[in-house]
């Protein structure tokens, strides 16, 4: 009879029992862990990888010996798709490893911190929200112990006035009672995710007395109610910088008596309340020894460390930390990493297509939930486009080679109509490439300005930050294949989730998170990347793919 062992998955403590001569694979599939597996399993595109913490394993394959380097080996990683159980055992299991529902599992872990919240009585709860351009984050939070008793996200019902901030301000302008309209929808959906909270958690909205909202500068001048319309205009000036503490019942949200929304200082134009919210969960620009939330890199505010932090999204924030001394920019990424102005783009839901491979001359792929595929979400056009890339299919110039674009699909095909969830062929298009490579060649020129301007290479950084939703879907290797990041050695990358939404709850819980937030918003440093002369040449340098 084979013997039974007990697999404990961590960090997301899920634990299942296996038989002998069952892979981890098999053992994470019965269990509910969707380990990313592009291959189907047979050890080929190296993305199930996971790390043996205390157990035996069998001893590691010839697949495995030829992947992996022998201090890896040493270090206890193994391919799930190759490694059976010897022995009751213990992974741990590194969040790229871990499909996109997955990941989210492992996204707003609790905060430990000194509790200190702005409302101090018996069964209080507050509200977290993180406003996203094209999503809302939102999360209940019991005040009196810091838990997290339930989270939800819903679409930015803005997006039907405009995909991105400046057409947004274009509408508040051009609209009599524009930016009404624009508070009134995103209100009215904050207060339909905290009656469905509120539902979840057994509570009345009533006991619901503090509310802390993050977001960027556009978004937190929508919603407070302030004018929009000098952002879109250079010098891109905020009505307020400063902190504001508004009676929620001012500003539409339903929530219990007297209670408060706090909303954090802004740093400029494009850099708002969720990048300070950001900063302060990863601890990079505190030189203390105060306690940030589990899942954040430990020790990195270390002084003399070089440090990136960036926040991708529809308008993509980022900071360079170097020698105690902080400076930030912002660039519009667009909307491709949602899934939008993709020839077959989809938000991240069953049957898209999230991860890709080249693998034996073809794209391999896979979906969420194991899905029939019936898009491409955001994470998965990168991998597609890093995809052709290694297949040859790309030239430099974005454009894909000939024979490669038959002109009966329009671009390549992914996927053909026999195995597709919508009766027709799956094709990426040069327009899908453009997008990818708008949204890299933005990002990577404001890493570049602000090493620039600090005298740093990317050779020089001792960490590299990856936030947001979109950061912990995105496959490294082709964030850095596409050029969108710099060629560091990946181990010098952390994806930390949605840390804006982390430090909103920081901020909700403790009065000295919002001081602290307020000291750093005035001693940040900003660059209009517009205003540097060597942006423009740097932009149209990263455009092109190195093939």
């Amino acid at each position: 009879m084979p013997e039974l062992f007990n697999i404990d998955f961590e960090p997301l403590g899920r634990r299942t029992q296996t038989r002998s001569g069952q892979t981890l694979l098999e053992a994470a599939q019965s269990a509910g862990v969707g380990l990313a597996s592009v291959c189907g399993g047979v050890g080929t595109c190296e993305e199930c990888r996971v790390r043996l913490a205390s157990g035996r394993l069998t001893p590691p394959t010839l697949v495995e010996q030829a992947v992996m380097t022998p201090a890896e080996l040493t270090a206890g990683f193994r391919l799930a798709c190759q490694a059976e159980p010897l022995s009751d055992v213990k992974l741990d299991i590194p969040p790229e490893s871990l499909t996109a529902a997955q990941r989210l599992q492992l996204d707003g872990e609790e905060t430990l911190l000194d509790l200190k919240p702005a409302v101090r009585s018996s069964a209080a709860h507050g509200l977290a929200v993180d406003i996203g351009t094209t999503k809302l984050a939102a999360y209940l939070i019991d005040l009196e112990t810091g838990l997290t008793l339930a989270r939800a996200g819903a679409m930015n019902p803005q997006i039907a006035y405009g995909e991105d901030v400046i057409s947004r301000i274009a509408f508040a302008g051009r609209e009599e009672g524009g930016a009404k309209k624009l508070q009134s929808v995103l209100v009215d959906t904050l207060n339909n995710l905290l009656i469905g909270l509120c539902s979840e958690s057994h509570i009345s909205p009533d006991s619901v007395l503090d509310a802390v909202l993050v977001g960027n500068t556009a978004m937190h001048h929508l919603f407070a109610g302030l004018p929009v319309e000098q952002l879109g205009h250079a010098p891109f000036s905020p009505a307020v910088t400063g902190p504001l503490n508004i009676p929620a019942r001012d500003l539409g949200l339903n929530l219990g008596p007297g209670s408060m929304a706090y909303l954090p200082p802004v740093i400029a134009g494009y850099v708002g309340a969720d990048h300070i919210a950001m900063l302060l969960a990863t601890g990079i620009t505190s030189f203390t020894d105060s306690r940030s939330s589990q899942r954040l890199p430990a020790n990195v505010g270390s002084r003399g460390k070089n440090i990136i932090a960036l926040d991708i999204g529809t308008n993509t924030e980022i900071a360079l930390v170097s020698d105690g001394k902080a400076t930030c920019c912002s660039c519009a990424s667009g909307p491709a990493f949602e899934g939008a102005h993709i020839h077959e783009g989809m938000r991240a839901a069953p049957g898209a297509i999230e991860r890709a491979r080249w693998l034996d001359g073809r794209i391999i792929w896979q979906t969420i939930a194991g899905q029939p595929p019936v898009g491409i979400c955001g994470s998965g056009i990168l991998d597609v486009v890093a995809a052709l890339l290694d297949g040859g299919l790309v030239k430099p110039t974005g454009a894909l080679k000939t024979g490669v674009e038959p002109g009966q699909t329009g671009g390549y095909v992914l996927v053909p109509a026999s195995q597709t969830g919508v009766g027709r062929d799956l094709t990426v298009t040069r327009k899908d490439v453009h997008e990818i490579q708008l949204a890299k060649s933005a990002i990577r020129s404001g890493i570049e300005i602000l090493l620039q301007e600090a005298g740093l290479t990317y050779a020089d950084l001792d960490e590299f930050i990856v936030a947001g939703a979109f950061g912990t879907y995105l496959d490294l290797r082709s964030a850095v294949r596409t050029g969108m990041f710099p060629p560091l050695p990946l181990d010098k990358f952390r994806q930390i989730g949605n840390a804006a939404g982390v430090g909103a709850r920081q901020m909700l819980l403790s009065l000295d998170k919002r001081q602290e937030a307020e000291q750093l918003a005035g001693r940040i440093g900003y660059i209009e990347l517009t205003s540097r002369p060597a942006f423009t040449p740097l932009f149209m340098e990263h455009l092109s793919f190195k093939v």
